[in-house]
């Protein structure tokens, strides 16, 4: 009867697995958004080109899924294949990943885009996590530059941070806050319209497209742009789907990513354009630094550079990066 029993639950296995290969699960945190979800634009591209290519496509948009963790242990497991993932998921398994999102290391999309090439920055990534069983396709960006959003003030000065209790995703951003001269607290992206609404913290370090995608345009009253660089998820493969692809579904796979990314960068030239207008529509002041003021964030962000990452890792970003200064 074990015997019996155990040969069945083989036969079923191989059964599923069979199933799940016809299917590529897509997972994602964020709603089926074309007009404000940057990586909704990513999927939208890289799953049309694997439907036209015989590679069926179903998508689970907001947190259908699992939340973050959840989502990543079903990609690393083979159970979904592609997750849109939080970058903080890479931190512990790719050191040098913690760097990638320095603020004020890139002055943009274009620069992110070409230091990554430059430093083969994905394949090294890839090197330390491929074990886990996830690969790193790529990074949608989320929708124009990190800048200050809260429910107090206007912020046109660096000292005018002290006022404010941000919300961080994790102790990394905490270290970047305070060595702005604030303090932070760390919070769950599912807790943060909460949060901001007790006062557990004053406001956030995000770009434009998550107040104005989650609706917390309804809370935070306040913006000040810091043109710090990129806002970025991460586009996560299952490792295991991907090394059984053939070499023919493993360049379909790659032409997807391909188009993807490129679907993405577009609309984030256009959402940027628009970005500040549309918050201003929703009831945000918008309030540009004072002279000099974005100066003094690019300092005291650069002094805890070496905090955050190691001074190897630090020197391969800068070096790709080709970085002069800001």
């Amino acid at each position: 009867m074990k015997r019996l029993l155990s040969i069945s639950m083989a036969l079923l296995l191989i059964f599923s697995s069979a199933a799940v290969a016809k299917e590529v699960k897509i997972a994602l945190a964020g709603t089926e958004d074309l007009q404000k979800n940057g990586e909704y634009v990513f999927i939208k591209a890289f799953a049309d080109h694997l439907n036209a290519n015989g590679m069926e496509t179903k998508v689970f948009p907001s947190d259908t899924l699992g939340k973050e963790k959840e989502r990543f242990d079903q990609v690393s497991q083979g159970l979904i294949q592609v997750d849109m993932a939080n970058s903080a998921v890479l931190f512990k398994l790719a050191p040098i990943s913690k760097g990638i999102f320095l603020p004020f290391l890139f002055s943009g999309n274009d620069h992110f885009d070409s230091a990554m090439k430059k430093g083969e920055i994905i394949e090294k990534i890839n090197e330390q996590i491929e074990p886990h069983g996830v690969r790193l396709a790529g990074f949608p960006m989320r929708g124009g530059s990190a800048g200050l959003f809260n429910t107090k003030i206007s912020i046109s000065k660096f000292d005018d941070v002290k006022a404010l209790r941000i919300r961080g995703k994790d102790g990394q951003q905490i270290k970047l806050f305070e060595a702005w001269g604030t303090k932070g607290t760390v919070v769950s992206w599912a807790e943060v319209a909460n949060a901001l609404q007790t006062g557990v913290a004053d406001g956030y370090f995000n770009p434009p497209a998550s107040a104005l995608l989650y609706g917390h345009t309804a809370i935070l009253t306040h913006f000040t742009p810091l043109d710090s660089g990129v806002s970025a998820r991460v586009a996560l493969l299952s490792e295991d789907w991907y090394r059984s692809l053939n070499d023919k579904e493993k360049s379909v796979v790659d032409e997807a990513v391909t188009k993807g990314i490129a679907a993405n960068r577009k609309w984030g030239a256009e959402w940027s354009k628009n970005a500040l207008s549309m918050l201003k529509s929703e009831g945000v002041t918008v309030t540009e630094l004072e002279p000099g003021e974005r100066d003094r964030f690019v300092q005291a962000s650069q002094a805890i550079w070496e905090d955050i990452v190691t001074k190897e890792d630090l020197k391969t970003l800068i070096s790709a990066a080709e970085y002069q200064g800001n």
